[in-house]
């Protein structure tokens, strides 16, 4: 058909021109219809250029999702470091805006675990507990840096109770002992070791917990390979790696913590991160069964149980007395939502406060009975901060 001829036909008749136009456009799909082919491209791995930091998945699913802001019972959050006087938790907040949050969140007391002693420790109390003396409680810490002389025991006892006078409510122990704190010879200080005892046997005497963070992910004990499910945040922190010769291995620290446990059963611990093996609640399970002054907390393992819905709910339930709330996060409103979401909700696949920074995987909510959500949520903290006697 000449050009002339074609513009004669549309003139005559709008319909042909329609037809013309849905003519060309089915031509155009048929030109460009995707050639499908049932068998691998050859060129598949070379073409895969994505790094594993850029590697961002939308999931397409199309599920409910439900926000919780605000937490249906009051939350003490028992595992926190806002503020603390180490600096190395994140910028300071002033506390009245601490108090904004809280209250925005239902969360009616922080924990600050790490208060150090002496004049760091008065300032934090300072700062944050005698203005709002009902909104947060501040732990002590111990000083090994004399582990080795004579008298260390009786001085950390006395410092101990210093703490307590000043308006410390508990003892926090960091993952370095055992792991990094040493001796005068080089020689790691055991979590169990003999000239401890005295502190924890004080910590009883005066009714104040301990918390400890004993080890760490099971992950980071192994090696830091295409295997390993933490390989990108073992590679930001290279540090968290205990992975290598002369490394006690988790198994070893976890019988050292316990083994204080045992020796002092007049005393509580807050046995931090799940008891820092999330990845096995049936061995936690046995200690809460063998140890009665062992009790946990979740800070910075919603990731961990989250993505094992059904055990992690029956580890809820069997031990709902002995599970305290705890983040391990600065105190955003943000991230008590995403903790509440998860506890109160039976939403899934979203994700974990922090997401990937701990490995790239979801989490699924727990959607907790209400009787089990109070004690978590404060129930089961206040129980243990009631047994406080002080130095009488």
């Amino acid at each position: 058909m000449s050009r002339e001829h074609v513009v004669v036909a549309l003139r005559s008749s709008r319909f042909v021109y329609l037809g013309f136009i849905v003519a060309a456009f089915q031509l155009t799909i048929a030109t460009h219809a995707q050639d499908i082919k049932y068998s691998p491209d050859p060129n598949a791995a070379k073409n895969m250029t994505v790094l594993l930091k850029d590697f961002d998945p939308k999931p397409m699913l199309h599920v409910p999702s439900h926000e919780v802001p605000r937490a249906k019972f009051p939350v003490i959050d028992v595992h926190n470091h806002v503020n603390d006087p180490g600096g190395v938790h994140g910028e300071e907040i002033p506390a009245a805006e601490v108090i904004r949050r809280m209250d925005q969140a239902n969360v009616q007391k922080i924990v600050i675990l790490t208060g150090q002693w002496g004049e760091k420790l008065q300032g934090v109390i300072d700062k944050m507990v005698k203005p709002y003396p009902d909104r947060f409680m501040v732990f002590t810490q111990i000083d090994y840096s004399k582990i080795d002389d004579p008298d260390f025991s009786a001085k950390q006892v006395e410092q101990l109770r210093d703490s307590v006078r000043r308006g410390a409510r508990g003892l926090k122990i960091l993952k370095d002992l055992g792991l990094g704190d040493k001796d005068k010879s080089g020689q790691l200080v055991p979590i169990d070791d003999p000239r401890l005892d005295p502190i924890w046997e004080e910590c009883g005497r005066l009714g104040i917990p301990v918390a400890i963070h004993t080890s760490d992910p099971e992950a980071f004990f192994t090696p830091v390979d295409n295997r390993n499910e933490r390989y990108e945040e073992l590679h930001q922190n290279p540090t968290w790696s205990f992975y290598g010769p002369g490394i006690p291995s988790k198994d070893t620290l976890l019988a050292q913590r316990n083994h204080v446990f045992e020796k002092h059963p007049h005393t509580t611990f807050i046995a931090l991160h799940v008891a820092n093996w999330p990845e096995n609640l049936d061995a936690v399970s046995a200690w809460l069964d063998k140890y009665p002054n062992m009790v946990v907390e979740f800070g910075a393992r919603e990731a961990e149980l989250g993505r094992q819905p059904r055990r992690a709910y029956k580890f809820f339930t069997d031990y709902q007395d002995r599970v305290l709330f705890g983040t391990d996060s600065e105190p955003e409103t943000e991230m008590y939502a995403n903790y509440f979401r998860w506890l109160e909700t039976a939403d899934e696949y979203f994700p974990y406060w922090g997401y990937p920074g701990q490995g790239r995987w979801e989490i699924y909510g727990l959607q907790l009975p209400d009787g089990v959500l109070e004690k978590v949520y404060h129930k089961n903290a206040e129980r243990v901060f009631a047994q406080f006697k002080g130095t009488r």
